[in-house]
């Protein structure tokens, strides 16, 4: 199966898994940061989630490796390492309401072609994000690239179902307006929290964190937030922010500008990041964190 019917099965059933899941917001015990919900506690659903996902991958995927946040890695004698978030947002799941649906909650898988430790995030392939609140149906944003077609990902962007089916694009706004634009900040850090209150000091505006940060990224891919800014973001959400971002046109830099594209991809690593909605975007969200130290 192609990677992207592989990401689509595995999300597929894992929305569904989270339909019929009776008590999944249940702590289990503490201690096991999986979703830092109330002092790092472990939730249910992040656990049966993450196995769901992980045997659909190892069934259909022929990996050399899958890497589940809260479960570990597992080897295999494919080729290609995949990493899954299979919660993320976890505190907005267990208090979640069922007549407004409630702030996101996430699950996200990444596919690198290189399962070396030193794979990179250029060697990101495919990567897809579902939005667990439509379960049991599968609401999907997913990007594969094609270098065999012109090293072009843009092709590979799509909706929801099928490749080629409703394309993505960032935005084309290229003067930073707060007032007129969202950007995505995280808020979970004091320090980056603190950061963006300087950058932004004095201005009205739309500065949101919806909570879960594969969502969040996915506001850039799809146009409707200029940027997202994180001091430390984790990786394993990240690689499928910087393929669906690259893919639908933007920019995805480290506080520095540099391009996240050589750097080493390391699952449980967090690192500085810039996602936005192209160069000019990245470039006065750069200026704005340099004049905020």
């Amino acid at each position: 199966m192609s990677d992207f019917a592989v990401m689509k099965k595995a999300l597929a059933t894992a929305t569904e898994k989270l339909h019929g899941l009776e008590d999944g917001g249940r702590v289990i015990h503490g201690g096991a940061a999986f979703g830092d919900v109330k002092n790092d506690t472990e939730i249910r659903a992040d656990r049966v989630l993450g196995e769901t996902i992980r045997d659909v991958i190892l069934r259909e995927g022929n990996p050399a490796r899958v890497m589940i946040e809260g479960l570990g890695e597992v080897r295999a004698s494919g080729k290609g390492w995949w990493t899954v978030d299979p919660l993320d947002g976890s505190l907005d799941y267990k208090v979640r309401t069922s007549i407004w649906g409630g702030l996101p909650y996430t699950a996200c898988i990444t596919v690198l072609s290189d399962d070396s430790e030193s794979a990179k995030f250029s060697d990101i392939r495919s990567a897809a994000v579902a939005d667990l609140r439509a379960a049991p149906k599968l609401e999907m944003l997913s990007a594969c690239w094609y270098p065999d077609d012109g090293d072009q990902m843009e092709a590979g962007v799509t909706s929801h179902h099928e490749p080629g089916g409703q394309p993505l694009h960032t935005s084309r706004e290229t003067k930073l307006d707060l007032g007129s634009q969202i950007v995505i900040g995280e808020m979970y850090y004091p320090e980056n929290r603190e950061m963006l209150a300087r950058m932004f000091a004095g201005r009205k505006g739309w500065l949101r964190n919806p909570g879960s940060a594969a969502f969040e990224m996915t506001l850039v891919a799809t146009g409707q937030a200029v940027a997202m800014v994180c001091d430390r973001q984790k990786q394993h959400e990240l690689g499928m922010g910087y393929l669906l971002t690259k893919a639908a046109g933007g920019v995805a830099v480290d506080f520095e500008g540099r391009d996240l594209g050589p750097r080493k991809y390391d699952f449980v690593t967090q690192v500085p990041v810039v996602l936005a909605a192209n160069q000019a975007i990245a470039e006065q969200i750069l200026e704005l964190i340099a004049n905020s130290k």
